[in-house]
């Protein structure tokens, strides 16, 4: 619980859940999301869901339990990398002040500063693999990954609209989607339905 000389512009946006009434009347959460995040706690990467979040700070679930305390590098769709500090835990929940406040309207616009589609958060991988492709199965580098897609390495002669699927590490079920784009031997693969966190976070060995 924060103490009484913590602005309330901070306590809405890293309010503990648990806490008395009081603080929840003062602490109320500004927007209520789901946004998957990244997460770095030094050069150490995982991933987490947003529940709530402030020009201030945010509740997540955190695939990787934090401790009060910790220093963290947070990265959810519309903005950059944002320090912060970790100000209370529940398990696997937990509240982050930020080192500075930011510009939300990023966060909730369609297209970034630069007219793109924003994003969320890509996840670097060094792995393999299994794409099928017009039924043809093919080993491929698992590059890197989002809730929505992968890009993969070293698959030649794919074609952009191919649909299949891919087996992707630590998952038994496959995943299906569509050729996105192909740039040389790499690709990009969609997928048709977005992946939960709990198989985000078994992909990337949370």
């Amino acid at each position: 619980m924060f103490m009484n000389s913590v602005p309330d512009t901070l306590r809405f946006s890293t309010i503990d859940p648990a806490a008395g009434g009081e603080q929840r009347r003062q602490g109320k959460r500004h927007r209520t999301v789901l946004l998957v995040g990244r997460v770095l706690r030094g050069e150490v990467e995982s991933a987490c869901l947003v529940h709530d979040i402030s020009k201030n700070g945010l509740m997540a679930r955190f695939t990787v339990a934090p401790t009060i305390g910790d220093r963290l590098r947070v990265e959810v769709r519309g903005l950059p990398e944002v320090a912060g500090t970790v100000r209370w835990v529940r398990e696997f929940k937990a509240g982050v002040e930020f080192d500075q406040e930011q510009d939300l309207t990023r966060v909730f616009r369609l297209r970034a500063d630069d007219g793109h589609v924003a994003r969320t958060p890509r996840f670097t991988m060094a792995a393999v693999a299994d794409l099928k492709l017009a039924d043809k199965s093919r080993a491929v580098d698992l590059l890197d990954i989002s809730p929505g897609g992968v890009k993969l390495g070293g698959a030649e002669g794919v074609e952009v609209g191919q649909t299949g699927r891919i087996i992707l590490p630590d998952l038994q079920e496959p995943v299906f989607g569509t050729v996105c784009w192909v740039r040389e031997d790499r690709l990009g693969f969609r997928f048709v339905t977005p992946l939960p966190l709990t198989s985000l976070s078994r992909v990337l060995g949370c």
